[in-house]
């Protein structure tokens, strides 16, 4: 299925209000595999691929946060001679109180490559497969450790149906359902320094599922997006579980050529959305990790820049965003995130 701008102004459709209305705070808290945002989006925008499409999409993300510290089972780690990063409290908690418990400080960089495949009208199948770097220095009184560990992390497939759409040719207004499976295909329970550490594994050694619902409408100037996801994830690798994540998602995209007159802009398209994260707390051993949860909203703005060359005529694009924390209260106890940046590659076939 194809999508082209229709003029004209028209209200926007029932499902839409029902997904944007739905997009309150749910069970995708402070999770570190669970950033916010919708994939699917970032890759194609508020479009749909017709039968037979094919894509690739190669993005690129950095994230940052402080939380206080996990308890391991087990010790050794080297002791770090230089200073880490300094990371900053989070929520209302003050700044004595992190540093009485240790605190941990991450940085994360992820390379995800996305493939989706149309094969029948209405229905597209997504694959991720992505790759991580993770450090954490962790701090506990006068000692500090430093620890990194990267490897390919886990691979996720998703499913999205075209349940409903106001017209079969040319749409301007439709439904999708979605599911989505994730297996443990990264690695789980590596030692770093004598320390199993489940926020530094690259996967999570879990089979996590989900599913969920968007909707796209599109006018003469742009495009509206919403969509909101539930993630069940199971109990994983070294007796630790991330808490369920609930996804939602509002965006508006707009075509700057097309929108406003002007053809020397044609290959610029400018997004705005709002993602909203809320997970459950995180359990080790059957305990739940206090410093874990919790709710989160992001201002994302972003820019696509369709490039002058493609493959079989088909035009790549180039897409930048960054994700903007608004708030950091809602996460539990002593947490903190950093803006989420990311920029992508896609090549349609």
């Amino acid at each position: 299925m194809k999508s082209t701008l229709r003029t004209g102004s028209r209200g926007l459709a029932l499902p839409i209000l029902l997904l944007l209305g739905l997009a309150q705070p749910r069970a995708a808290g402070a999770c570190s595999v669970c950033l916010a945002g919708d994939p699917v989006f970032s890759t194609h925008g508020a479009s749909a691929q017709e039968a037979g499409s094919f894509s690739l999409y190669l993005e690129a993300r950095g994230f940052r946060k402080t939380s206080g510290a996990h308890a391991h089972e087990e010790a050794g780690h080297e002791m770090e001679g230089e200073h880490g990063e300094e990371a900053e409290h989070g929520g209302e908690h003050p700044e004595e109180e992190m540093h009485d418990e240790g605190k941990e400080s991450s940085r994360g960089q992820r390379l995800d490559l996305y493939a989706s495949w149309t094969p029948l009208d209405r229905w597209t199948l997504n694959l991720d497969v992505p790759f991580a770097w993770n450090r954490i220095v962790e701090e506990v009184g006068d000692e500090r450790t430093r620890s990194t560990l990267s490897g390919l992390g886990d691979i996720s497939l998703g499913s999205s149906f075209v349940l409903w759409r106001d017209r079969e040719v040319l749409p301007s207004t439709w439904l999708e359902g979605r599911v989505w499976l994730k297996a443990p295909t990264g690695r789980d329970e590596t030692k770093v320094d004598g320390v199993r550490n489940p926020h530094l594994q690259p996967g999570t050694g879990s089979w996590d599922f989900g599913a969920g619902l968007a909707a796209i409408h599109r006018t003469a100037w742009g495009s509206l997006y919403g969509s909101v996801f539930y993630r069940e994830n199971t109990p994983g690798s070294l007796d630790y579980t991330y808490g369920d994540v609930w996804l939602a998602n509002a965006a508006i995209e707009v075509p700057i050529g097309h929108a406003f007159g002007r053809p020397a802009l044609e290959w610029l398209t400018t997004g705005l959305e709002l993602n909203f994260r809320y997970a459950g707390y995180d359990h080790d051993d059957g305990e739940r990790f206090e410093h874990s949860g919790g709710a989160i909203l992001y201002a994302t703005p972003s820019v696509r820049i369709r490039l002058p060359f493609g493959i079989r005529e088909r035009r790549a694009s180039l897409r930048a965003a960054v994700q903007i924390p608004l708030s950091q209260t809602w996460l539990h106890n002593t947490q903190r995130e950093k803006e989420v940046w990311s920029l992508g590659l896609l090549l349609p076939f």
